[in-house]
């Protein structure tokens, strides 16, 4: 007894000690600006603006749009991927564009992928890809959950083909089953054509488990 009572009490201990040591600004979420952020590539939104799918989520009224950025405290868009250390010319160059079905855990996100997040063989590496299938499919998942928040369990990705430099892509999320703290979702990611002569090129199918940890419902008030 008194060892899982020493097991539960150290680490919110520890957690609540370091979220009264930092500043206020980092509980509240009210950094300054941060300005890499707002040096994104407008042609390739434009793109993405008058593709037909982007039209067809823009008027459904169960959908609501948001970019990725606006999705987390802006304290921490430094350390984020997509819009902190991959963000710029030639590698992730607009805020990805998410539109999400809250009730139904449906997702959609565009992204694009610049020259320079090639591996070896020139195409781009799988590991962004992993990072966009991660992301995507927790955040298809974490309005399901009790507090809104949740950890990566299990994440599966099968591989299809490699997504060629300076391509737009699109991510598609839907959550399979959602009970208590446990919500479960698929979802594929495919490049997205510009014009109707083009087909989209299946890059990954992945699966995911996402879960909340018991002690989330204690720090609801903490922007994490």
């Amino acid at each position: 007894m008194f060892r899982g009572l020493v097991r539960k009490t150290i680490p919110l201990a520890a957690f609540g000690l370091g979220a009264v040591t930092f500043p206020k600004e980092w509980r509240k979420g009210q950094f300054s600006g941060d300005k890499k952020i707002m040096h994104i590539n407008d042609s390739v939104v434009k793109q993405i603006e008058s593709s037909k799918e982007y039209q067809e989520l823009i008027v459904d009224p169960e959908i609501r749009r948001y970019t990725s950025s606006k999705s987390f405290p802006e304290q921490h868009h430094k350390n984020y991927v997509n819009t902190g250390l991959l963000f710029g010319p030639d590698l992730m160059e607009i805020d990805p564009i998410v539109f999400i079905n809250e009730k139904t855990g449906e997702l959609t996100s565009f992204y694009h992928l610049g020259d320079k997040l090639i591996s070896q063989d020139g195409q781009i590496h799988n590991g962004i890809v992993s990072t966009i299938l991660d992301e995507g499919l927790c955040s298809a998942g974490f309005p399901l959950l009790p507090s809104k928040k949740g950890v990566t369990a299990r994440l599966q990705i099968n591989f299809k083909n490699q997504a060629p430099p300076q391509s737009t892509v699109v991510l598609h999320a839907k959550v399979k089953q959602a009970k208590g703290r446990k919500v479960e979702i698929e979802g594929y990611l495919e490049t997205l054509p510009l014009n109707t002569s083009e087909k989209p090129l299946l890059i990954a199918e992945s699966s995911c488990i996402l879960v909340e940890p018991k002690w989330f419902k204690y720090f609801t008030w903490l922007q994490i």
